[in-house]
């Protein structure tokens, strides 16, 4: 019988090997792109605060508020905290149980013991299944803990992305509001020449039509503007509002070095790889678990304590001594298949997802790194531009001091430096996203002044 069990289990044993494709995890060695401003290094990135190499102190606090504040890290931490708690309810499985009885019975089961008090320790364990539930729990809290560092990186990368967004409307307003200022001096000399006959109409109209957009498109920047505040308002857990910030989008550095790191560092770096690899891990023993149903049950129990003198009596006085120690062999549970089934399932999905989320780090980091490349080089080329166009109004406007050119000349280059500050303020901002959008992809910064549960 013993051998007859011992190969049942060994069946079962093998037949839950989890079988997944042959096909290797291949990692590469460099990022299949090149970024000019992107640097290797040593440093630990996740406890790299790359947002203060903008040297802006109220970016600083946001951050700093946000990873104390931010509602979705509490939530994370309370989830740490539930994670614990099951762990902890596992390992006290090992500790026996303890129960007292009181009272009156006359079941006959009990042989009629009339009035009992009873103290009674029982210990029922098998062992497999509480190796792996405590295995299991183990996993699913270090994954916990990884979406912890996930949460602190997304509010990080949606407050420094608020921010930019923020501080650029704040500049648009102002360039819109300098556009439309030069385009009423445009308007104004170009009424003046028509009622003398020296300017067309329908140049004239055109102007107006040109104000009147601009300042259309100065509504849906106030707009954005008190969106981006809410929202960075709603970031750190506060009512809306204004935001006091006087720090000027200009005055910001975006031509700054990335930080980074080699594809195999950013990978182990990664709180959602983390997750992935412990969810993964979690679920195989979740095979464990599901095939200790078939294996045997410990089952320890005593008494001790009083029953009644004679059957069905009122009155102690009679010690009780019992004991119990039963092997309990399951011979044949079938909707434990099933439940091996299942779990074998579940453990190829996790695998699957974590497959998943590899090839989407190397995705999403190889993205990041081309649009930083080819969104600075774009910025730099329209500040080439921005600057020779400024340095051409300049001669313009010596000119204009000599009379050699009219004031309607240099109003109209004005108008055009103007429009394409605009155009550099946008192009600035976009570039700003891929620098936030890099590092959240390269796992910098989630670990800055964090004090997870342990």
């Amino acid at each position: 019988m013993i051998r007859i069990i011992g190969l049942l289990i060994l069946g079962f044993l093998l037949s839950s090997c989890t079988h997944h494709p042959s096909k290797p995890l291949l990692i590469p060695n460099q990022w299949p792109v090149n970024d000019s401003k992107f640097i290797n290094t040593d440093e630990h990135l996740p406890c790299f605060p790359w947002w203060k190499q903008f040297k802006d102190p109220n970016l600083n606090m946001l951050i700093d508020k946000g990873l104390v504040n931010n509602n979705d890290v509490k939530v994370a931490v309370a989830h740490i905290e539930a994670a614990q708690g099951e762990l902890k309810r596992v390992q006290l499985n090992w500790i026996p149980e303890v129960t007292g009885n009181a009272g009156y019975s006359s079941f006959p089961y009990l042989g009629f013991p009339g009035v009992l008090l009873t103290v009674v320790p029982s210990y029922t364990i098998n062992i497999f299944k509480q190796i792996k539930e405590q295995q299991k729990a183990k996993y699913e809290l270090k994954a916990t803990k990884a979406m912890y560092y996930g949460v602190r990186l997304a509010v990080i990368n949606q407050i420094a992305s608020n921010y930019f967004n923020h501080q650029s409307q704040m500049e648009q307003l102002f360039l819109l509001h300098s556009l439309a200022t030069d385009l009423s001096k445009l308007i104004t000399i170009s009424q003046a020449m028509y009622q003398r006959g020296l300017f067309a109409r329908t140049q004239l109209e055109l102007a107006k039509t040109e104000l009147s957009l601009i300042r259309s498109k100065e509504r849906v920047v106030q707009q954005n503007i008190v969106v981006s505040e809410n929202a960075l308002h709603y970031l750190l857990d506060e009512n809306p509002g204004e935001l006091p910030l006087k720090r000027h989008f200009r005055d910001l550095n975006s031509q700054q070095m990335i930080i980074g790191a080699l594809p195999l560092t950013i990978i182990e770096n990664r709180p959602d790889m983390m997750q992935a690899k412990q969810e993964f891990c979690a679920a195989n023993a979740g095979i464990g678990i599901a095939f200790s149903h078939f294996l045997p049950t410990i089952n320890l129990a005593m008494a001790r304590g009083e029953i009644a003198k004679v059957a069905n009596g009122g009155q102690l006085g009679q010690a009780i001594h019992f004991n119990q120690a039963i092997l309990e062999v399951p011979f044949l549970r079938a909707s434990a298949l099933g439940q091996l089934q299942k779990a074998k399932g579940l453990n190829k999905a996790s695998y699957y997802r974590y497959t998943d989320t590899l090839r989407k780090v190397l995705r999403d980091v190889t993205n990041d790194l081309s649009a930083h490349e080819l969104y600075t080089e774009r910025l730099n080329d329209i500040m080439r531009a921005e600057r020779e166009l400024r340095s051409a109004y300049q001669l313009n406007k010596t000119l204009y001091e000599r009379g050699i050119i009219s004031h309607l000349i240099l109003i109209e280059e004005k108008v055009k430096l103007d429009q394409l500050a605009i155009e550099v303020n946008q192009h600035k901002l976009e570039q700003l996203m891929t620098i936030v959008n890099l590092y959240q992809d390269l796992a910098a910064g989630y670990n800055y002044g964090s004090f997870a549960p342990q």
